[in-house]
């Protein structure tokens, strides 16, 4: 999830095909999977009404005002504020393990070079992860899925985990099968962008919920999320501005609202006001505060 939108590239006719394919596959695992077509009317987080009536706390990328975005420290500052859920980023390495980070490349948040998809485990864990951040921040690591499950297991939290770009069936097999070994799949919403994912993690898990992704909410939200078996939709303010109908529908739909990267008091009211169910933010600090200061 990102702030602002990037500008939409044109999808290729190989592209279009391979969504509508996708599209039909996932149609017909709703069809004949009856687990998957009803899992999207549960609420996977919570819900206000356990949470004092307040919008859930939504750290995205962990803690980025505390430590560096996507890393063990920014997770673990995101729970000593008592967020409710860690957001996170996940991508594939060159040999096909899971790994914590926004960017396809490593450019931006590590002293290194390159895609993130041409990089091994090993060479992306050589890499320092801290110092673009600050010089006490030296030597952190890009984490592995596998070395945040134990952080994740042992609190209270919940996490949505973003599946970024399209994911193959063999990257999708090992994430879940490590959030059942870990025993935290009450706790997980699978996320993605991407029609060809959201296939992926229907047919791998179609018990856990997911989440689809939308910078812009069509006409018709609930039937965007019925298609996709989702039981939540994440998407930005504006998107409720543009669709001032879309909140009623979701809400009576019982589907999950979640919206993006709010780090503003008065944008927390709107959310607030308008009935979101949870508010991603770059400031969990101050978003957790300011709800344990409402709830008195």
């Amino acid at each position: 999830m990102t702030p602002e939108p990037s500008p939409a590239r044109p999808y290729s006719r190989r592209r279009m095909t391979a969504c509508f394919a996708a599209t039909v596959a996932l149609i017909a695992v709703l069809v004949f999977d009856h687990t998957a077509a009803t899992v999207y009317a549960a609420q996977p987080l919570g819900s206000p009404a356990l949470n004092g009536g307040l919008p859930l706390t939504v750290a995205h990328r962990g803690d980025p005002a505390g430590a560096p975005e996507n890393t063990l420290p920014a997770f673990e500052s995101a729970l000593r504020a008592g967020v409710d859920v860690l957001e996170l980023d996940l991508q594939l390495s060159a040999d096909g393990e899971a790994v914590i980070i926004h960017d396809e490349t490593v450019d931006r948040t590590t002293n290194g070079t390159g895609a993130i998809a041409e990089l091994s485990l090993a060479e992306l864990q050589a890499l320092d992860a801290g110092s673009w951040y600050g010089s006490g921040w030296r030597g952190v690591t890009i984490p592995t899925f596998s070395e945040f499950l134990p952080l994740l297991q042992r609190s209270s939290a919940s996490a949505i985990i973003e599946f970024k770009g399209v994911w193959p069936a063999d990257g999708v097999a090992p994430v879940i099968a490590a959030i059942y070994r870990f025993g935290v799949q009450d706790r997980v919403v699978l996320a993605s962008f991407e029609t060809e994912t959201l296939l992926e993690l229907a047919r791998e898990a179609p018990s856990l919920p997911r989440a689809i992704i939308v910078r812009r909410l069509p006409d018709d939200p609930v039937a965007l999320a019925a298609a996709h078996g989702a039981s939540a939709v994440i998407t930005s303010m504006r998107s409720f501005q543009v669709e001032p109908e879309a909140a009623q529908q979701l809400r009576e739909a019982g589907l999950m609202m979640i919206v993006y990267t709010l780090n503003r008091g008065d944008l927390w009211l709107a959310a607030r006001e308008l009935g979101i169910d949870a508010i991603v933010t770059d400031a969990p600090r101050r978003l957790a505060q300011t709800h344990e200061s409402l709830r008195g």
